[in-house]
């Protein structure tokens, strides 16, 4: 039997991007699913392709993850939607490129607030539900970025490295309960999110990415893919496709030898835009 089949599944963040393509391949599972976000038609219109997806039930609840109260007066209408809870998928995010004396005071505080505690408050009002059945699944989706922070994305990469840090703690408090707690890693992956953040990208950083040879762009569904394959196989720490790990493996094994690697790039690109400009 699939593992997520007949699961009770909330996803956070789930009304666009890996979140939604999430939702959908595990109500073609089998899953019982219910998609979190802020608000909006995009809620509605998941829904809608969750019923198309599986047979249910699916439901959708609005909140802000970034507020405590607003999370916690959602509790009922999850119970209300699934029944119960089995597995917890924080999945929002934002995220804003500038340099770490160019951006705005803002960025930082609001990285923190969405990319770490957003999550935060989310497993703090779910997560006890979990403990209390002695069971379930504990999904935390940080980024490539918290294991190798670049150039252009020190406020971002902080606030996914925070997530990770409080995730390792999470699993050791929570596997006492028999509460799995993972956590996935994505690459650059194309979703409505990456097409708003390059629109405020500053020049040099989008000349390291688009010119790296390392860097390569997934897919939401693979992504969402490789994070249901995560949870399902228990693996502490998840990662999209041969390359991320690749990537994972070289920072972990030879840090001086990526460095190296990343800072000529970091020096071409930032060159070239310097030449291209003037």
């Amino acid at each position: 039997m699939d593992y997520f089949s007949g699961k009770r599944v909330l996803v956070v963040g789930g009304s666009r991007g890996i979140g939604r393509a999430l939702a959908i391949q595990l109500a073609r599972r089998g899953a019982r699913v219910c998609v979190a976000a802020r608000g909006g038609d995009d809620l509605d219109r998941v829904v809608a392709e969750l019923h198309t997806a599986g047979p249910g039930p699916h439901g959708r609840v609005a909140f802000d993850a970034t507020d405590a109260g607003s999370v916690a007066a959602a509790r009922d209408g999850v119970r209300d939607a699934l029944g119960g809870l089995d597995v917890l998928v924080c999945g929002s995010g934002s995220a804003r490129c500038a340099g770490v004396f160019d951006a705005p005071d803002d960025d930082f505080r609001r990285m923190l607030d969405v990319n770490y505690l957003g999550h935060v408050n989310v497993v703090r009002t779910f997560g006890p539900e979990l403990v209390a059945q002695r069971g379930g699944a504990i999904c935390l989706v940080s980024s490539l970025a918290a294991l190798m922070p670049i150039y252009g994305y020190a406020a971002y990469a902080a606030s996914k490295a925070a997530l990770a840090a409080f995730a390792e703690s999470l699993r050791q408090e929570l596997k006492l309960h028999g509460v799995r707690v993972v956590v996935h890693y994505p690459p650059t992956t194309d979703t409505p999110g990456l097409a708003e953040e390059n629109r405020t990208k500053p020049p040099a950083v989008w000349a390291i990415e688009s010119q790296s040879g390392w860097n390569k762009i997934h897919s939401a569904d693979r992504v969402a893919a490789s994070i249901a394959a995560a949870i399902e196989r228990d693996q502490p720490l998840g990662l999209t496709g041969f390359d991320s790990r690749l990537l994972a493996t070289v920072m972990r094994l030879a840090p001086g030898f990526f460095r190296r690697m990343t800072d000529a790039e970091v020096r071409k690109a930032v060159a070239h835009t310097a030449r291209a400009a003037s």
